[in-house]
């Protein structure tokens, strides 16, 4: 396992993060942005569904199982590469991971969520992410096509729900929920420097970390177990912020 940062490294990092972030930066806008997002989006999928049936309920199953492969997908294979867009790797790795490492994963203000949640841009950004998937299966079935925004609408939410839980404090009432501790500690694994680009790539359910053999354990809450072959595989701009 690579070292991890000291605490006064870490608290550098933030320090400097946070001064750069805008003046008119409010991390309640954020949060009110998401969730008009979301709703907005449920209501629209919701008004052209309807009743949901149980052959409906079926293939939203499918469906969602669909894209936890392409979160582990795009997680491993996108956003720890310098592929394009350029700034999802940037945000995910230099910013993201910069704030928070294994030691130091969770937040110490409200404000912080800044560096958890999914920038304003990404919304428009996954909206034509998906949109060529739906326009295809809008070919076979509307229907079908309503289900599948209503299955990335709902993952969507719960990946910012669940992520944002993820780095609470320790001190947190929700931290000390079972589901949550098991959580935090399968994502903060991931926030090993040494270990980020090798596994724990799902986060809303780790099923293909499973899969795919990706899954590693962490031993307790401060230290993750480590393994022979473990090694740095970071680069010179993805540790440039720690």
């Amino acid at each position: 396992m690579q070292p991890q940062p000291s605490d006064l490294t870490v608290g550098a990092v933030r320090a400097r993060m946070r001064a750069a972030t805008p003046p008119r930066y409010s991390w309640r806008r954020h949060v009110a942005l998401i969730v008009a997002f979301v709703a907005a989006a449920l209501m629209t999928v919701m008004s052209q569904l309807g009743s949901i049936s149980l052959r409906d309920a079926g293939a939203l199953l499918g469906i969602l199982l669909f894209l936890n492969l392409g979160e582990y997908s795009t997680h491993r294979w996108t956003m720890h590469r310098r592929s394009f867009p350029r700034a999802v790797h940037h945000r995910h790795v230099v910013e993201h991971h910069g704030f928070f490492t294994y030691q130091h994963s969770a937040t110490e203000s409200w404000a912080d969520l800044r560096w958890v949640l999914f920038p304003w841009w990404a919304l428009p950004l996954l909206v034509a992410g998906v949109a060529p998937f739906a326009l295809l299966l809008a070919l076979f079935s509307g229907r079908l096509a309503w289900l599948f925004l209503l299955a990335v609408t709902l993952y969507y939410g719960l990946y910012e729900i669940l992520h944002t839980l993820a780095h609470l404090p320790a001190d947190h009432r929700w931290a000390g929920h079972p589901t949550v501790q098991a959580l935090t500690l399968h994502h903060r694994v991931h926030h090993d420097p040494a270990l980020m680009r090798r596994y724990n790539f799902n986060f809303v359910v780790p099923l293909f970390d499973r899969v795919f053999g990706t899954t590693f354990r962490a031993c307790s809450e401060n230290t993750p177990c480590t393994t022979k072959d473990t090694k740095d595989t970071e680069d010179t701009e993805d540790r440039e912020v720690q």
